[in-house]
């Protein structure tokens, strides 16, 4: 099966769940979202609920280890009820550094499973590394220059112009541009059961009526936003297909 008619079955998939999903708005290392559910397999089910829930305040304790509050945020996030549900929002507006993520992760679990609980109807827990907006996901998107170098000011001008109009047309948003040498990196939320590629393809083909200045090819990922070695990786990648990379961003084409 092509990679075209998987991202068809997973539109197909989002577009048949209604409202019956929510996403992670906050951005969470997908190495840090790994890490929690392997948690949640390995200490839930250990205590009753009862004694977890007789130690949700610990979670302001400044005493508690954080190892601690991590184990009891995981056993807590778990439990659908509304007293936990607001010690770990009291704790997740004002977290541990290395806890801020795993408390994001937390609320956002049990608060599905507290809705779950309350309105009798079961619903899914979609988290990606750059988060997400409402129904949206969040993306990151690198667009090529045709030939090297920065654009040039009227340039900059079409691709603001051309893919805050593409966008729009398909109720997304763009929340951020930035004009580089060689490129241009965009992050923006699209609705979940949108077209991507036919979306960011409109665009491009759009700014081209005016020069033919951008490449048809374009990198998007909603794992993390690219640092510029992994975008000037992939970029020559491109240009040597004998290049091996670590991670796995193509261009589409």
């Amino acid at each position: 099966m092509d990679n075209d008619n998987v991202y068809r079955k997973i539109q197909d998939f989002f577009g048949s769940m209604e409202d019956n999903f929510s996403l992670l708005e906050e951005p969470v290392d997908v190495a840090v979202q790994m890490q929690y559910f392997e948690a949640c397999g390995k200490i839930r089910g250990k205590q009753k609920n009862e004694e977890i829930l007789a130690r949700k305040d610990e979670l302001m304790n400044a005493d508690l280890p954080v190892k601690e509050k991590k184990t009891l945020l995981t056993q807590m996030a778990g439990i659908p009820n509304p007293e936990i549900f607001r010690a770990i929002e009291a704790y997740a507006k004002q977290p541990e550094e290395e806890l801020k993520e795993w408390a994001q992760l937390a609320l956002q679990e049990n608060r599905l499973l507290l809705e779950s609980h309350l309105l009798d109807r079961r619903q899914v827990f979609i988290s990606t590394g750059l988060g997400g907006k409402g129904h949206k996901l969040r993306y990151f998107v690198v667009l090529i220059n045709r030939i090297g170098g920065d654009l040039q000011p009227f340039q900059q001008k079409i691709v603001m112009k051309e893919m805050e109009y593409a966008l729009k047309r398909h109720n997304s948003e763009l929340e951020k541009v930035n004009f580089m040498n060689d490129y241009t990196t965009m992050r923006v939320v699209v609705p979940i059961s949108s077209d991507l590629t036919q979306l960011f393809r409109e665009g491009i083909d759009e700014c081209n009526q005016f020069g033919n200045f951008l490449s048809t090819e374009f990198i998007v990922t909603n794992m993390k936003e690219l640092s510029e070695q992994e975008i000037k990786k992939t970029l020559e990648a491109k240009e040597d297909p004998a290049a091996e990379l670590e991670d796995d961003f193509p261009p589409v084409e």
